[in-house]
């Protein structure tokens, strides 16, 4: 049974903070479920499915209904992230939200697949912005895109890009400015060496994870599955025999996708 990991849909309330609702995007992440389940897949989502930094939950919940329910039907596996860590504490507790899908949500995990250990995590407890339970610097982040995406009345400017990565790049480039004045790695080599790090004292051969929305790999042992709220939806593919690829959805076929992290 191969394995399927998405990660980073940002799913809101399908107003202008919505990314995942934008144009077709549900509609090719249909088509995407639709081959999971034609091959027998088993789907991990591994965070920020939903987006509670950006609106209420109640109602990422109640637009997004459908989505649930399906991914309930296929018993996906819900890691949680740190946009959707509302719900962290509420694992394996009654107070959970009352659908299948939460009732299953977990925290990182790791599996054997094929003879190979895995390690799945969202990718931000490598992430100093966003480890925290409790509101930072990347939660105010989120809230300041999520009114400016209200202004542009649409998650991405008319040039394509989202506004999101706009903001947060002007932000990021100071901070990689500074970093390099003062002898420290970018933000993006950061991230990649802290999940390395996660990966060594989980002693796993392998590690996948999202959060930082690049897709790519190391080698046969470090994969990101980028996201599917911005221009290229992507997701890693594990074989049974743990032969893993990150690979790009083009609506209703995939293509490989050999980006080389940091």
């Amino acid at each position: 049974m191969p394995h399927f990991c998405v990660s980073d849909l940002h799913a809101c309330d399908k107003g202008p903070r919505d990314a995942f609702a934008f144009q077709d995007r549900e509609v090719r992440f249909g088509k995407f479920l639709d081959m999971v389940e034609s091959e027998h897949g088993r789907l991990l989502i591994l965070g920020d499915l939903l987006d509670f930094w950006q609106v209420p939950v109640g109602a990422a919940i109640v637009a997004h209904r459908l989505l649930l329910d399906r991914l309930d039907a296929m018993g996906a596996t819900w890691i949680v992230g740190n946009h959707d860590n509302a719900l962290a504490p509420l694992i394996g507790t009654p107070l959970m939200i009352d659908h299948p899908l939460f009732q299953r949500s977990c925290h990182p995990f790791e599996e054997t697949i094929g003879g190979r250990r895995f390690a799945f995590l969202h990718g931000h407890e490598a992430d100093p912005y966003c480890c925290e339970p409790n509101p930072g610097v990347g939660e105010i982040t989120a809230i300041i895109s999520g009114m400016l995406e209200d202004r542009n009345k649409s998650p991405f400017t008319h040039k394509g890009h989202a506004v999101a990565d706009e903001f947060v790049g002007t932000l990021e480039s100071a901070l990689t400015l500074w970093r390099t004045l003062t002898f420290q790695h970018g933000r993006q080599a950061e991230m990649v060496e802290g999940v390395e790090k996660y990966r060594q004292e989980k002693q796993c051969d392998v590690v996948v994870y999202g959060h930082t929305h690049a897709p790519g790999r190391i080698g046969d042992y470090h994969f990101n599955t980028g996201s599917w709220a911005r221009q290229n939806d992507t997701y890693v593919k594990i074989e049974d025999d743990g032969t893993t690829n990150v690979l790009e959805w083009l609506g209703t076929w995939p293509k490989p996708c050999n980006t080389k992290l940091g």
